[in-house]
């Protein structure tokens, strides 16, 4: 078995306010730095997202523009441990891998040198570490965002505004422009099947994700009991439930299924069981993916699959999952979907997740399954034209 995909740590409270307060004074140390032009030769560009597994998922079809653009260009895809596994499922047509970690970052610096880059975008929107990993990365030109109040943009050599009135793959649009990329490939990921059929549940099911990462994730979850009563509406229409879920997740994930279990004879607990490739294979071959807005919410949408994402303090302008079968549920209180980069809950509502009903779910449910069934319309006849 394939090794579980990790729970980012990126929620450490103590490392941001590390990147914070040691992070801005490093990189105002740069502001004084020439800014250089964009090299006319480009042999080697560096991508680097160094952490979120969702966030990195968005990533998908852009690496194809991009090689679109620089066909003679070796590319690199850059990411962190946590969102390794993330990374495998959307290089697509880039040439390597290097995988660095937050903890060590010396030796992140030394190993981006090492990769003698013409050119290194950065697509994190505010660690102050990512900058200064691009700073120090010895590449010839640099782009990043320019966040407000963030204090990042001085290390690169090129700064796009990074704008919260756009969902997150388009301000990596903006990014890649900057480049003279254009953005053609639509986002979607493709299950890498590796998954046996066998540890597939034998009848149709329903994937419950409801684990949430990052800053504060309990305030992006839904109640326990809002769980049990999806799942007696799915066992009523027959369907069988699996509940996901990372390696920390373990104790929590055998408490939620004992309580399904109550009301439901067909659950099972598969928290720490996949890897992410195999998570997908189940995402892919289930009726529908029920989940709070975390990095397997932008699977599931990406991969085509009937995907319902709970948005509470998430906005879905900002981040909710693409794919052409997806519906967010959002929150029926007011002053909802306030997050921007993950981390504003100060002065703001914490109940969000408590507007988000079960029958509005259930409803998303219906439309995305009477959806698929419908016939598609024929298309003109040359008479009728």
């Amino acid at each position: 078995m394939r090794k579980a995909y990790p729970i980012a740590r990126r929620g450490s409270g103590t490392l941001k306010l590390i990147d914070r307060y040691l992070g801005i004074p490093l990189v105002s140390c740069l502001a004084l730095r020439p800014k250089r032009s964009l090299p006319a030769a480009i042999a080697h560009i560096g991508l680097m997202k160094t952490a979120a597994i969702g966030d990195t998922l968005l990533l998908a079809g852009l690496i194809d523009d991009v090689r679109r653009r620089y066909p003679a260009a070796r590319l690199t895809l850059i990411t962190g441990t946590d969102n390794a596994s993330a990374a495998r499922l959307i290089r697509c047509d880039s040439d390597g891998h290097v995988v660095i970690s937050t903890g060590a970052p010396v030796q992140s610096a030394r190993a981006i040198r090492a990769l003698g880059l013409d050119v290194l975008a950065d697509f994190g929107s505010w660690p102050r570490f990512d900058a200064l990993l691009a700073a120090t990365s010895a590449a010839r030109y640099t782009v990043g965002f320019r966040t407000p109040n963030q204090f990042r943009h001085l290390a690169f050599d090129r700064a796009v505004d990074h704008s919260r009135q756009l969902h997150e793959r388009d301000n990596y649009v903006r990014l890649l422009a900057a480049l003279g990329v254009e953005a053609r490939t639509d986002p979607s990921v493709r299950a890498p099947g590796v998954l046996s059929p066998a540890r597939l549940p034998a009848t149709p099911f329903v994937v419950f994700h409801p684990w949430s990462s990052g800053y504060r994730r309990e305030v992006k979850e839904w109640a326990a009991d809002r769980w049990v009563a999806l799942a007696r509406a799915f066992r009523q229409r027959g369907y069988s439930i699996v509940v996901s879920g990372g390696p920390s997740e373990r104790e929590r994930g055998a408490a939620l299924v004992a309580a399904l279990r109550a009301v439901h004879d067909d659950v099972h607990d598969a928290s720490g069981v996949y890897s992410l490739e195999e998570l997908a294979d189940v995402l892919a071959a289930a009726t529908a993916l029920v989940s709070v807005n975390t990095g397997v919410a932008h699977l599931g949408g990406l991969l085509g699959a009937r995907t319902i994402s709970l948005e509470g303090p998430t906005p879905p302008v900002r981040w909710r999952p693409l794919g052409p079968n997806v519906r967010p549920v959002t929150s029926s209180f007011p002053n909802c979907g306030f997050l921007n980069l993950g981390f504003e809950y100060a002065g703001q509502r914490l109940d969000c997740m408590d507007g988000v009903s079960v029958d509005a779910v259930l409803a998303a449910f219906d439309d995305l399954v009477n959806a698929s069934r419908s016939p598609r319309p024929r298309p003109a006849s040359p008479e009728s034209s």
